[in-house]
């Protein structure tokens, strides 16, 4: 639809057809055929005045229920539109705008006759890709009640903004069985004979659990304590998605690249309950970091950075890990990758070095129809250096795969 007011194909032939009526019958001497032509060519000509002048008023209302969804989920969009001009009594068409990847939006007819009046509808959008998009604006297009001229205009009203996240999946605890955030098996020893009073405390710090606390050393000190635990916990976590373009086959919601961001988000969405300290690291640099926040704001950050997180024209995963600040003190390290090169291997091993607990998540190249001997190799190689690799399939869940990690 467009704007602006115009003639229909009705309309245009009408129009030339008591053009040529009235050229013949002034031609020939016909005054009655004459009069013919000339009504011709009047009514396309009243019909552009009709709606000139009798402008559509409409307004509208969009809900989405809900706003946000994951990605290859659905919504649906309610509109309530409220003609305000008494004149109008042709149908109306609509079409309500979107984005490629929600439908293209929607068209539809109401017609109501003339007076004023209010109308709800609704249709359903599925969402194909992450991201935020506009819907709207809602094009409206009106005619005359003889169909011989179109009038285009943006009904009024606000667009709305539906947000599309990653698809996050509920993971349980994965703390014992993956080792995320275990920093070594350095075991304590009591000092003196054993008693309540002997065991190791240290002062709390940032993420330690409220479980911990050492309320009769607490009391004594008059500054909060926490036991040391044979496994301390170190709550600092860096994961990896691979978001370039060319690494990653299948395309949409289905691809490899959608099930890597759904991965990396689910993960870091259980450690922020847990309240580890976060970093989410991707070629293209630094996706999210936890800073300040911790719990469910940190949660909530962590999320809209994964919703607008892009693809990377990169090649070499390295780029991700090329800074060794972002991994001086990580205790855990968690990848999920597309195919890899042993170029990219090499950085992964060299990357968690330091770390104690070293996952990584990549394709089966054979499910996703890609053979690759140099991806089968780089899986080998990070084996060997101490990754649990665990590979994944199209359509399998996030959760079979971390069960077998936990496993």
């Amino acid at each position: 639809m467009r704007r602006g007011t115009r003639l229909t194909g009705r309309g245009i032939a009408l129009l030339l057809c008591g053009a040529l009526a009235t050229v013949a019958a002034a031609y020939i001497g016909e005054v009655d055929l004459l009069w013919l032509g000339l009504a011709l060519v009047a009514l396309p000509l009243l019909a552009l005045g009709y709606l000139f002048l009798a402008r559509p008023l409409v307004d509208h209302e969009r809900s989405l229920t809900p706003p946000t969804i994951p990605v290859g989920t659905s919504t649906r969009v309610v509109l309530h539109v409220a003609n305000q001009s008494p004149a109008q009594a042709s149908a109306l068409r609509f079409h309500d705008s979107a984005d490629e990847s929600l439908g293209g939006g929607a068209s539809f007819t109401i017609a109501r006759g003339f007076g004023e009046w209010t109308q709800a509808v609704g249709y359903t959008v599925q969402a194909l890709r992450r991201g935020r998009f506009t819907v709207g604006p809602l094009w409206a297009q009106a005619g005359d009640p003889l169909g011989l001229a179109l009038r285009g205009f943006v009904a009024r009203g606000r667009n709305s903004v539906l947000r599309v996240t990653p698809r996050i999946w509920r993971l349980e605890d994965l703390a014992g069985g993956a080792g995320l955030g275990s920093a070594g098996d350095a075991t304590p020893q009591r000092i003196g004979s054993a008693g309540a009073d002997d065991v190791l405390v240290r002062e709390h710090r940032h993420g330690d659990d409220i479980r911990r606390v050492h309320w009769k050393m607490t009391a004594k000190r008059d500054d909060l304590m926490v036991r040391l635990e044979e496994h301390p916990w170190d709550p600092s976590s860096t994961l990896i998605v691979d978001t370039r373009r060319d690494a990653h086959r299948g395309h949409g919601a289905d691809g490899s690249l959608e099930w890597a961001v759904s991965a990396v988000t689910s993960v870091a969405a259980l450690l922020s309950e847990g309240r580890h300290k976060l970093a989410i690291l991707s070629p293209s640099g630094r996706v999210f970091e936890t800073g300040h926040s911790v719990g469910e704001a940190s949660r909530q950050l962590m999320i809209e950075a994964m919703t607008d997180l892009a693809t990377s024209e990169e090649t070499w995963l390295g780029s991700a890990v090329d800074d060794p600040e972002l991994l001086t003190s990580v205790a855990s390290l968690v990848a999920v990758t597309g195919l890899l090169s042993t170029a990219d291997a090499a950085a992964l091993a060299a990357a968690g070095g330091r770390a104690r607990s070293l996952i990584a998540l990549v394709p089966d190249a054979a499910a996703w129809h890609a053979d690759d001997d140099e991806h089968r190799e780089s899986i080998r190689f990070l084996r060997g250096r101490g990754w649990r690799v665990e590979t994944f399939r199209p359509l399998e869940p996030v959760p079979q795969v971390w069960e077998r990690v936990t496993r």
